[in-house]
């Protein structure tokens, strides 16, 4: 008894040794496939963390990821960034603060103008926001900044996130907090 107990465990084995097989050799594509998509999106994540990845990205695709990194960090985000969005790319709300978001993907000699922070400022303005924030991969030039600094202190302030701490913000190394008294940002 003993014996064809074993004979039959052994042609079951068999049996399924081929089975195994087959279930080993079709599930192989699958876990090569997961693990590809899974190193093309670190790759991507990687790139999306510096100026070059930024720069390179469509001004759709910039709005999107610059809308992900205030949900990250625990804001409720709409994007209107479209044609006609009348110079806000996205809305950030948080615990009673709205902040209009403009995002301007830019290579690295190309300077937002005086226009295009009045233009935010106006739309900041009639959304009833509490901040305005733009947010370059390049610069902003001195007369926008001078510009700036000649706004009152009255809601909504005027913020400028220029390339070096739009890295930083992708990195996750600075966060845009609520207004706290005497700040701005974190890091």
């Amino acid at each position: 008894m003993f014996l064809a107990a074993a004979l039959a465990f052994a042609a079951s084995f068999l049996a399924f040794r081929d089975l195994r097989f087959a279930l080993l050799a079709s599930a192989l594509p699958i876990v090569l496939v997961v693990v590809l998509r899974s190193t093309l999106a670190l790759r991507r994540r990687r790139r999306n963390r510096t100026l070059d990845g930024l720069r390179a990205m469509t001004p759709a695709a910039f709005e999107r990821v610059v809308g992900a990194w205030f949900a990250r960090d625990g804001w409720l985000v709409e994007h209107r960034g479209r044609s006609g969005d009348d110079g806000i790319d996205v809305l950030a709300f948080h615990g009673g603060e709205l902040i209009a978001l403009q995002c301007k993907r830019y290579a690295e000699g190309t300077a937002v103008t005086p226009a295009q922070l009045r233009e935010l400022y106006g739309a900041a303005v009639a959304a009833g926001a509490t901040r305005a924030l733009l947010v370059t991969t390049g610069r902003v030039s001195r007369a926008a900044l001078r510009w700036a600094e000649d706004l009152p202190l009255a809601p909504p302030r005027l913020e400028v996130l220029e390339a070096p701490e739009v890295v930083d913000l992708a990195a996750g190394r600075l966060r845009v907090e609520p207004r706290s008294p005497g700040r701005r940002l974190t890091a």
